[in-house]
């Protein structure tokens, strides 16, 4: 006797969430790190500076992090420090991390996730070539000092718009000092528009899931 499932409930059927359950957990297994599954919204005890606007930490699907990678407007990565705001445990950290970066560091201002990201890196072993210097960085993105250098700055909707405005007029600070090339990157952006409106980026590439903007230029001093 065979038995076939009704119409309408195939049509419920979605296979994508145990698909992506299995990229992820073959991502972890492969190079020895715990990054899948959702994290809460930390209580205030448990941040550096204010919870605010942030969101809940969510691991990337590797596929969608390489994918944007693949878009940068850089030339030579390994002139290039990454950097991921709001980096939870690490997961974008370890797939830029297949990438000839100079540097890699993650900025997360919950400190458990800050710990298990920590804890990550000790673990990570890589799979197409030694990776770049990776850390971990306790901060609140808001107050975060960029370091000196080309940069790739990676936001997978970390924080509202409010933080995202404060962390740009970081960045600007950070270029008025030293002017460079800088590509911001943000992955399924809610908020690309508060980007969008500062004059000092330009629109790079803007696709379904990513919108990446770069320096157009040194920003005007005496804002």
């Amino acid at each position: 006797m065979s038995f076939a499932a009704p119409k309408n409930l195939l049509g419920r059927l979605d296979p994508r969430p145990m698909v992506r359950a299995v990229e992820d957990w073959w991502f972890d297994i492969t190079r020895h790190v715990e990054t899948a599954g959702n994290a809460r919204k930390p209580p205030a005890s448990d941040v550096v500076g204010e919870v605010r606007d942030s969101y809940i930490y969510a691991p990337v699907p590797a596929r969608n992090a390489r994918a944007v990678l693949r878009d940068l407007p850089v030339k030579d990565f390994s002139e290039y420090t990454f950097v991921d705001l709001g980096s939870g445990k690490g997961k974008m950290l370890f797939v830029a991390a297949e990438y000839p970066f100079r540097r890699v560091v993650g900025v997360e201002f919950a400190i458990a996730l800050h710990q298990l990201a920590q804890r990550n890196i000790a673990r990570f072993r890589p799979r197409r070539r030694p990776s770049p210097v990776l850390e971990s960085v306790l901060a609140n993105a808001a107050e975060y000092d960029f370091p000196a250098g080309k940069l790739v700055v990676y936001l997978f909707n970390p924080f509202g718009p409010d933080i995202l405005g404060r962390v740009l007029d970081n960045l600007e600070r950070s270029l008025e000092r030293e002017p460079r090339h800088v590509a911001v990157v943000m992955l399924w952006p809610e908020h690309s528009g508060v980007a969008a409106r500062r004059p000092w980026l330009q629109e790079s590439r803007k696709t379904r899931r990513s919108h990446i903007f770069e320096t157009a230029g040194p920003p005007a001093r005496g804002r």
